[in-house]
């Protein structure tokens, strides 16, 4: 017989049945999370990808959008901000790339409280 581990949230998953020995069930907890990852949740994938792309035009969108292609090459910030800048390339309101590359292109010389 082979073993496999498998790790899940215990309470939502499983439950007990009454009259069942489970001392010989190996139980391990997960650590717990730090203060910054509870804060900040779980994080998504690092870097930017663009759907389109031909003649200048396309969307930027972070990795784990919906409408972002799959199977291309992740762009870094700094190239990212370099297809932002062009007339034509747009990105995502969807997946937040809008709120987070906005403010790098035009600057933080408002503050954070813009509308």
């Amino acid at each position: 017989m082979s073993a496999c581990r498998v790790w899940l949230d215990a309470p939502a998953h499983i439950r007990r049945i009454p009259g069942t020995d489970y001392s010989a069930v190996p139980a391990v907890r997960l650590p717990e999370p730090s203060l910054i990852e509870a804060a900040l949740g779980e994080r998504r994938p690092s870097g930017w990808v663009m759907r389109g792309g031909t003649r200048g035009q396309g969307t930027i969108h972070a990795p784990d959008c919906t409408e972002a292609p799959q199977g291309v090459a992740t762009l870094s910030l700094e190239h990212a901000l370099d297809l932002a800048e062009r007339p034509a390339v747009r990105l995502c309101s969807l997946c937040g790339a809008a709120a987070e590359l906005t403010p790098l292109l035009r600057g933080f010389d408002g503050g954070f409280d813009q509308p």
